[in-house]
Parts: structure tokens; sequence; C-alpha cells
């Protein structure tokens, strides 16, 4: 009985250190960077600011030979990262690459028991990003320890390791990652998106876009698209969200029911130039007719004035 007993509490301890942690959205920490691979490359430290609901984070690091400090200022919601160097006024700006780093455990993380990091017994979770590349996280409850990232290429290994050394969960004033002034004008334009040729569907589509079939609710839709996978289900969802609409009671007008099912389908069937930007409804499709619930420009903050925009006519 006292071995079943002592197995069950060691049962239970084991699945309790498994349960998923809750990383905090909001953290600063000093930070230390290293690159294992065939050309190795010094480590680098510094001071890391991340806020993941504001889509922001910043990174001061010191450069090992020179001891200047250089920020790294990526602001996704922005779409652009900031670099410059403190005490200097020149800054260089490109857009921003991929999505900001989420440092929660992802789900399907296998938990490989505890090790002692950095001097701290932390919980190990490994998980496959991509074919070839793996994540290890080391976490102390609820806190980051260290991520490290392997990548195998071509039998090339290369494996990132951050170690979290000051990790402390709290709200960032919002100053920290203001864009200095010096920055403004030093991000590229992006060129305007093409508008498609008239005649672009149903066989000449710009490139990486498609064209759609003719759909029984948006049937409006004859422009290209992104893409035509689940189209006659975002169609239904469509149809399902102008029904619900219209049975409301007082029912509204016809015009309005007719204006917000052509803001709907524009906003669900975006028109695809083959570019990245993406292209949003016509202001002309803001519904106008609907009493109190247009009355305001926030009811319909997505169509905003642009040279190119999805026009919707059914």
């Amino acid at each position: 009985m006292k071995k079943f007993t002592a197995l069950f509490l060691s049962s239970v301890v084991a699945l309790v250190s498994a349960q998923y942690p809750s990383i905090p959205l909001q953290f600063t920490s000093q930070v230390t960077i290293n690159v294992q691979s065939l050309f190795p490359m010094p480590e680098v430290s510094g001071f890391m600011s991340y806020d993941y609901a504001a889509q922001t984070q910043r990174i001061d690091s010191k450069d090992p030979n020179f001891g200047s400090i250089t920020t790294t200022l990526d602001r996704y919601d922005l779409g652009n990262s900031y670099t410059f160097v403190q005490g200097q006024s020149q800054c260089d700006c490109q857009p921003v690459q991929g999505k900001m780093p989420n440092y929660q455990i992802l789900p399907g993380a296998a938990y490989k028991g505890q090790q002692t990091v950095n001097g701290v017994n932390a919980d190990t979770w490994e998980y496959g990003l991509i074919p070839g590349a793996n994540i290890t996280v080391y976490t102390s409850g609820n806190n980051l320890v260290e991520s490290q990232m392997t990548v195998n290429n071509m039998g090339m290994e290369m494996i990132t390791t951050m170690d979290f050394n000051t990790f402390t969960p709290g709200p960032i004033p919002s100053s920290t990652f203001a864009v200095p002034s010096f920055c403004s004008g030093a991000c590229p334009t992006p060129a305007p998106p093409a508008t498609p040729a008239p005649n672009a569907c149903p066989g000449n589509p710009p490139q990486g876009c498609e064209c759609p079939s003719m759909l029984s609710f948006c049937s409006g839709v004859n422009y290209p698209v992104t893409s035509t996978f689940g189209a006659d289900d975002v169609d239904t969802m469509a149809a399902s969200m102008i029904n619900s609409f219209s049975a409301l009671q007082p029912g509204p007008t016809q015009q309005c029911v007719a204006q917000t099912k052509a803001f709907i389908c524009a906003t669900l069937f975006p028109l695809c130039t083959g570019s990245i930007v993406p292209v949003l409804p016509c202001p002309s499709l803001c519904p106008t007719s609907c009493g109190d619930v247009s009355s305001s420009n926030n009811t319909c903050a997505a169509a905003l004035p642009s040279n190119i925009c999805t026009n919707y006519q059914d």
C-alpha cells in the first residue's frame, strides 16, 4: 500500500510539473545570446523589453568589442524594425520580418523533466517548429530561463541560445518603444500595388492570386482573391451573418441589408493584387442607410481611403 501511495504521489507530482506554464506577455530581462555553428559568432548581451499585446519588442545590446549600445526596436504593429546606436542620430529602418516571437509553450510540446540551467532547477519543454528546426524552452514556474533553437540544414547544425538572466514580468512604459524622431523618414515606402486588369478573371489573375468560381451568396466576387480554398464555407458564413442581421427586430431596411452585405463580402473576400499589402473595402461600401448603426465613422473603420480597394458590386 505504501509503495502504491508513493507511486501515486510521484505520478501526481510529474503531472503537475508537466502542466504548461503561462509565460507573461510583458516582461523585461537581461539576456545573453549565443550562436554555435560552423562559423561561431561572438556572444551578445543586452537588455530586452517585450510586450506581446502591443506587438513590439526592444533589445539594447552592447558591442563586445567597442562597448557601444545598439538598439533594435521591432515595431510589429507598424511593420518596421529600427536599428540605431545610442548617442548617435543615424537610424536604419527595414520591414520587420515574420511574426513577433511568442514565448508561450506551444500545444503539443513534450515535457522532458527538469534540468539545472544557469543554476536554476528548470522544467524542460521540446517541440518541432518545422522539419529540421527544434525548440527547447526552460522555465521556472511561469518565468523563462532559457530558449534554444536547433536548426539542421543539409548536415550543418546551428544552435541559437537566449538566456533570460533577470526575467521580470510586468507592464512596460510605452515610451520604451517610442520611435526616435531621427528615425522619421528612414523607412522605405513600399510601392503601391497595381490594380488588376478588368479582365483578370476568370482566366488572367495576377501572380499569386486565384479566380473564384461563382459563389452562391457573395455572387459579386468576380475579381481575383488570394485563395479559393474554403471559399464556399466563407460564402456560407457570410450568408448566415446577413440572415441573422436581417432577422433583427426592428428589422433593418432592404437598402441597409444590401449595403451591409456588400461590405461584408468585400471584407471576407478582399481583392488580390499579387502584393502583400492588404486591400481593404472601398469607403463607398460603408453602410450609410442603417440609421444609428452607421452614424459614426468608427463603424466603418476598415474602409480607409486608398487608391486601390475592394469594390464589391452585386
